[in-house]
């Protein structure tokens, strides 16, 4: 795992932001490094508001298709654990609302596609709520001080010009690795649905609108992370692979579109 995680990771940039404010407000100008932090928290703040219907043009195209047909349940039930992982180690590290609080509305916007998918495909309720307890039993978990203070055993590496260097295995914070599990669920949530895409071939029940924001909203996690949170690594590469998957559905919606069929 890449080192650089720290406790209070928003401090600095919330901090910084204080100051430039008040250069601003005495000297009427936007000093040095102000200018891109003011566009970090203008990108973040359009991505938390655009996050409050992030996902409602699929959970609209499910409920005008009244099919679920070709949309896998995995993805959204992996994609809740995702959210949670993601909440839970921002707030360990303090990290400001406006770099993750659009976590928090996706999943609320997936709590209703997973419902609809379960109507749709009439899956057991038996299933269904077995799955639900052991959610509630993780996000009570990761959000407990035990989360908080566990040490785990896995591999640390050092990062030099050279690349990663002096490599060991040792104890190490639970929280030091949960971005680099999240990023691992992530890719596990998307690669069933990209998988089904190419074998199936359609995407009539995926929503265009949708998988063009998660693109959008990933790739500007990228710089507001970067510009922010310089010092969270995992955290950085976790935006860019999201931005690549989704990158990926987008383009098997357009290649796989059906035409519209003429009317006589």
């Amino acid at each position: 795992l890449l080192q650089g995680y720290r406790m209070g990771g928003g401090s600095t940039s919330s901090e910084r932001l204080a100051e430039c404010t008040k250069i601003f407000m005495e000297s009427q100008g936007i000093p040095g490094d102000c200018g891109s932090l003011y566009l970090s928290k203008l990108l973040g703040s359009f991505v938390l508001l655009g996050s409050l219907a992030f996902k409602v043009p699929q959970i609209l195209k499910l409920k005008k298709n009244k099919s679920a047909d070709g949309v896998t349940i995995e993805q959204f039930a992996l994609e809740f654990c995702v959210s949670a992982m993601s909440i839970s180690f921002n707030y360990h590290i303090q990290a400001p609302f406006s770099t993750y609080g659009e976590s928090f509305f996706i999943l609320v916007q997936n709590f209703i596609i997973v419902f609809q998918i379960r109507h749709y495909n009439k899956i057991a309720w038996g299933k269904f709520g077995v799955c639900w307890i052991m959610y509630i039993a993780l996000v009570v978990f990761l959000f407990s001080d035990l989360a908080l203070n566990l040490q785990v055993t896995a591999p640390s590496c050092t990062i030099s010009s050279k690349g990663l260097t002096d490599c060991k295995t040792g104890a190490m914070r639970f929280q030091d690795t949960i971005q680099m599990i999240n990023t691992a669920v992530m890719i596990t949530s998307r690669v069933p649905q990209i998988t089904a895409n190419f074998r199936t071939r359609n995407c009539e029940n995926l929503s265009i609108i949708t998988w063009g924001l998660n693109l959008a909203g990933a790739s500007i996690r990228v710089f507001t992370t970067l510009r922010e949170l310089p010092d969270q690594l995992v955290l950085q590469a976790a935006f860019g692979t999201s931005a690549v998957l989704s990158l990926t559905v987008v383009l098997q919606i357009l290649l796989f579109k059906k035409p519209k069929e003429k009317k006589l």
